[in-house]
């Protein structure tokens, strides 16, 4: 397994200076991008605002996205905002910082023709959700132990690698997606039969040019097979997949997977000394999450004149809750509901 591994990783990297070096450009991070990185990271009460404020307040694009989304249907009946502080006040400052991050990664990177299974607004629909997901999978109450903005950063970037192959081997891609739908396969192992390698190496080498953390580019390569990643990075990688089966369960976007993992075949879904292993707290993360993208669901479309995509339509989403993760029953204050307070907060 690990000569396989290595053998998987060459290629990788082989792909990754070609797409780096190639006529398609796909640019080196910017400076702001690396600012903006550290920032995600940070805690949130470890973020300077006045630098942040100057940072976003330094691109009309990213300041745009921002007050879009404080000036969402969701505020409606609130005062219109004008200026970038009011807009953290009403939005608070992580999703403030999570915003800028995803507009800034739409913004930097190419986008790809859609082919047939997987649309550019669908990839980043998804990514969205699997970053919202696996930030929640931080939380102090569930005792993982890795920063919630690492798990964004993994989350948000994990499918980079799709975005990649879309743009510079799109015939074999999307032969790729049409194999693994049809047959309802893992994508994975059909990339691994067409490259030689998939799509999250892929990415890994990327991020690692582009400098990013070592705790991020793991938690994206492995997130396919955590089990086989260093001991320092099974957790990241572990939860990037939990997340990524929120992500696709959601119905929000496309992975572009052929076949959907199910929470209990993930990782973490099979160790029953986690947390998260329990149905009854994968359903409260799982309505948890769905409730927080119907609620900044403007927040992850790709072009600021652009309508909310299809798949974040409120009806569909409420409706899709509703069905698959109803309101517990309402037995007493001290029943589910408390249980469920004292767990959040």
């Amino acid at each position: 397994m690990e000569n396989t591994l290595v053998g998987e990783k060459t290629i990788a990297f082989s792909i990754a200076q070609e797409i780096l070096s190639t006529s398609v450009k796909i640019p080196t991070i910017p400076s702001n991008g690396r600012k903006i990185m550290d920032l995600v990271r940070q805690p949130e009460d470890k973020i300077d605002i006045p630098s942040f404020v100057k940072l976003v307040e330094s691109d009309p694009g990213l300041l745009i996205r921002i007050l879009q989304l404080s000036n969402s249907s969701f505020y409606s009946e609130m005062d219109k905002i004008i200026s970038l502080r009011a807009a953290i006040t009403r939005i608070g400052l992580i999703e403030t910082v999570n915003t800028v991050s995803l507009h800034f990664f739409q913004k930097m990177l190419p986008r790809f023709p859609d082919i047939q299974g997987f649309s550019y607004d669908d990839f980043w629909s998804h990514s969205w959700v699997c970053a919202v997901a696996n930030r929640r999978l931080g939380h102090p109450n569930l005792d993982m132990g890795v920063l919630p903005g690492d798990l964004y950063m993994s989350g948000m970037l994990h499918g980079l690698g799709k975005l990649l192959l879309a743009i510079h081997f799109p015939e074999k891609f999307s032969k790729c997606i049409k194999q693994a739908q049809d047959n309802k396969q893992p994508l994975r192992k059909i990339e691994l039969d067409e490259f030689g390698t998939t799509d999250a190496f892929i990415a890994a080498r990327v991020l690692n040019a582009w400098h990013f953390p070592a705790m991020v580019c793991e938690g994206v390569a492995f997130h396919q097979i955590p089990e086989l990643a260093s001991p320092e990075y099974i957790i990241i990688a572990g939860l990037t997949q939990f997340a990524q089966s929120i992500a696709e369960h959601s119905e929000i976007g496309c992975s572009g997977n052929g076949a959907k993992l199910e929470m209990a075949d993930t990782f973490f879904g099979q160790k029953p000394a986690v947390k998260i292993s329990q149905k009854k707290i994968q359903k409260i993360i799982i309505r948890e999450v769905l409730e927080s993208v119907e609620d900044k669901k403007v927040s992850v479309t790709a072009d600021t004149k652009k309508a909310i995509p299809p798949a974040f339509k409120t009806k569909k989403i409420s409706k899709h809750i509703q069905k698959n993760y109803p309101d517990p029953p309402k037995k007493s204050k001290k029943g589910v509901f408390g249980w469920v307070k004292k767990f959040l907060t």
